[in-house]
């Protein structure tokens, strides 16, 4: 989901930003949507935590920004990915995915209450060397199709995603301690170093622990990805606003349609027409 945006105007929202206006919803609970495809139609619900992305994403739907952009990178056993407003009707050969409509939405990551299960409605974001903040699109999405996951993959994962959290938090703190640790090498203060070296250990899982990067699946979020599954490997990085609640073999059919390496756009256009629904 790491993708380059590169802002136009457009379709961008003028005066205060439709991802600032609380409101702009009429305070509406449990905000729905039909998602209509060449594959058959996908209904999702917009979850009320996250408000900047559920405001934002229903502003651009009742606007029909949607309306005929495409599934522009489709992964199979990963997920779908679409919301490029260059890309409706888009020639063959032209590059996709570093487009957006609007400002970048400030992160609402809610873990472990929302995470990539099967059918998880996401925000692509730009990658973490760019967007450290780790701010979601204006306007891409994707949504999960995922795997089923074995215990042992879950462990691997949460190992992984850990041990790239301390090394995150790692680096920041040898900014203070490089000149001390590098004295005491100079001067042949092994025993010191040795001290240091183990306290600075010490620090970083202390750090990491408080700042909440280190996390672990709760066994009811295990027990959806190994049944349901999903992308776990995503979980804390990208921001889940919604879930598919209806149509979940439309992510299949899209999922594996033939395509072109290596953008992963599908050889046949695949295109969106997304609504709001009204109960």
């Amino acid at each position: 989901m790491h993708i380059s945006i590169k802002r136009i105007t457009a379709l961008a929202m003028t005066g205060a930003a439709a991802i600032g206006i609380m409101t702009s919803c009429g305070g509406k609970d449990n905000l729905k949507v039909s998602i209509e495809t060449p594959y058959g139609t996908m209904k999702a619900v917009l979850y009320d935590d996250t408000p900047l992305h559920r405001d934002n994403f229903i502003k651009l739907v009742r606007e029909g920004a949607y309306d005929s952009l495409l599934f522009h990178r489709v992964i199979r056993g990963f997920m779908i990915q679409g919301g490029d407003p260059t890309s409706a009707h888009a020639p063959k050969n032209q590059k996709l995915g570093e487009n957006s409509i609007g400002e970048d939405i400030k992160a609402e990551i809610v873990y472990p209450a929302h995470y990539h299960k099967r059918g998880a409605l996401a925000a692509a974001r730009a990658s973490d060397a760019t967007n450290p903040e780790r701010k979601s699109s204006g306007s891409q999405f994707y949504i999960v199709q995922g795997s089923v996951q074995t215990p042992g993959a879950l462990d691997e994962a949460e190992t992984i995603h850990n041990n790239k959290a301390r090394v995150k938090v790692y680096r920041d703190i040898m900014k203070f301690y490089a000149d001390s640790l590098q004295q005491l090498q100079n001067e042949g203060k092994a025993q010191e170093l040795s001290d240091m070296q183990i306290r600075i250990i010490e620090k970083v899982e202390e750090v990491a622990q408080a700042k909440g990067e280190l996390m672990t699946y709760p066994p009811d979020v295990r027990e959806v990805y190994e049944t349901r599954g999903g992308a776990p490997h995503l979980d804390t990085e990208y921001t889940v606003f919604g879930e598919v609640y209806d149509g979940l073999n439309v992510i299949d059919s899209i999922a594996s349609v033939a395509v072109m390496a290596p953008s992963m756009r599908p050889g046949k256009d695949i295109w969106m027409v997304i609504k709001e629904i009204e109960d």
